[in-house]
């Protein structure tokens, strides 16, 4: 039984902005839940909404949270995810990170009182037997807005241990550069070689034609697949270059809200990036995975720049539900200077570009919120954060007991 539920803010800054179709992005800024339940234990969730990727805003999220945790708190501590999602706060899939956060506390919280982790707490509820993944490969983020800045970043991600690695194109202000993004790419491959793993995200940035002659001429760089190339509503041209384009392309943006159901029943692309913050966490990941298991779609789990919190649900997905052969888009910790954990450890790669999934009960790890003067109006006069990133109620911005 709950016993009580808390909301607190955070902001975590990035090591240097990360330019995307969308825009940039400078810092992550976002709400931590917790859910304590009558024995005294924890279960944490993460809203870190992006409203130019398509999430609900800082705003919208903290209403969403309140109203969620104070139904899920006073209405019924028991209440289904299902019934929780149909809610006010989350209806019409409005506020799909606020509801991930909820949904991934609560799991977290089963996982611990059945002193299991959360990989296993996934498998279990996605009815598969067996272990999971100890290890699961992932691809780094690499950044920089030209060639010189992309070679610097794509040095430091194979220093870490990287085999995989991902590039956002269409990133130069203003102006749409076909060359510009040729030449980073170009210069992307350089730097790790021709076997390693390349994938590509254009965030929507180009119309039909515009991508096709893209993908051609991207296809000599041997590129693994595109992420989302055209507008997000646009199924019919997603799904002509699934079948006809020059390089596979998978869906991204198209899966936010209602489009998940519409890509799915279009087969618009053979390939989903599923991000659990966006799509309503850990149990509508799970129900997306047996969607695509039963149709032979392939999944990669992937962030949106979480804390690390956040990026516990999809290497949970992928380590419970997960191929030991995919390479997930998991690797984004480097890219921030603050985050939710004392120790980024975690975040560590072996020698084969793989990150370890933590065998403890839970997420693993007692978050901690980083000081910051974000949000500083709405952490109350204390502020700061206790031995175990909480305590006794400081810092959080809302509160309800059962």
């Amino acid at each position: 039984m709950l016993r009580r539920a808390a909301l607190r803010p955070f902001a975590l800054r990035l090591r240097r902005p990360l330019e995307t179709a969308h825009g940039q992005v400078s810092r992550r800024a976002g709400f931590l839940v917790e859910l304590e339940d009558g024995e005294g234990r924890c279960g944490y969730g993460e809203a870190t909404p992006l409203p130019d990727f398509g999430t609900e805003d800082l705003d919208a999220c903290r209403r969403a949270l309140e109203e969620g945790l104070f139904a899920l708190i006073r209405i019924g501590a028991d209440l289904p995810s299902a019934s929780l999602a149909d809610s006010a706060a989350f209806r019409g899939g409005g506020a799909p990170c606020a509801r991930s956060a909820i949904d991934s506390a609560r799991v977290d919280l089963a996982a611990k009182g059945a002193a299991r982790s959360l990989a296993r707490e996934v498998r279990d509820r996605a009815g598969l037997v067996g272990e999971p993944e100890s290890r699961v490969a992932v691809q780094a983020l690499v950044g920089g807005g030209g060639p010189a800045s992309v070679e610097e970043s794509a040095r430091t991600s194979v220093a870490a241990g990287f085999e995989a690695f991902k590039l956002k194109l269409a990133v130069s202000r203003g102006l749409r550069d076909p060359g510009l993004d040729l030449e980073r790419v170009s210069a992307l491959r350089g730097v790790i070689g021709s076997t390693a793993r390349l994938r590509l995200d254009a965030n929507e940035a180009w119309s039909l034609d515009e991508a096709s002659g893209a993908l051609a001429a991207l296809e000599p760089f041997g590129i693994d697949y595109v992420e989302q190339p055209v507008e997000r509503g646009d199924l019919v041209s997603l799904k002509r270059l699934s079948e006809e384009g020059a390089i596979r392309v998978a869906a991204d943006e198209s899966l936010l809200g209602g489009g998940l159901a519409a890509c799915l029943e279009a087969r618009a692309a053979s390939i989903l990036i599923a991000k659990p913050a966006a799509i309503g966490g850990l149990s509508g990941a799970i129900a997306l995975w047996r969607r695509a298991r039963s149709e032979g779609l392939q999944v990669v789990w992937s962030t949106l720049i979480d804390g690390a919190v956040g990026r516990a649900a999809p290497l949970a997905l992928a380590a419970g539900l997960g191929s030991a052969q995919e390479v997930h888009g998991l690797g984004t910790a480097g890219l921030l200077a603050t985050d939710l954990r004392e120790t980024s450890s975690g975040d560590r790669l072996d020698a084969r570009g793989r990150m370890q999934v933590s065998a403890a009960a839970g997420i693993g790890f007692a978050p901690v919120i980083p000081f910051s003067d974000t949000h500083a109006d709405q952490r109350g006069s204390e502020g700061g954060a206790g031995r175990d990133g909480f305590g006794g109620g400081r810092g959080a911005i809302f509160e309800v007991e059962a």
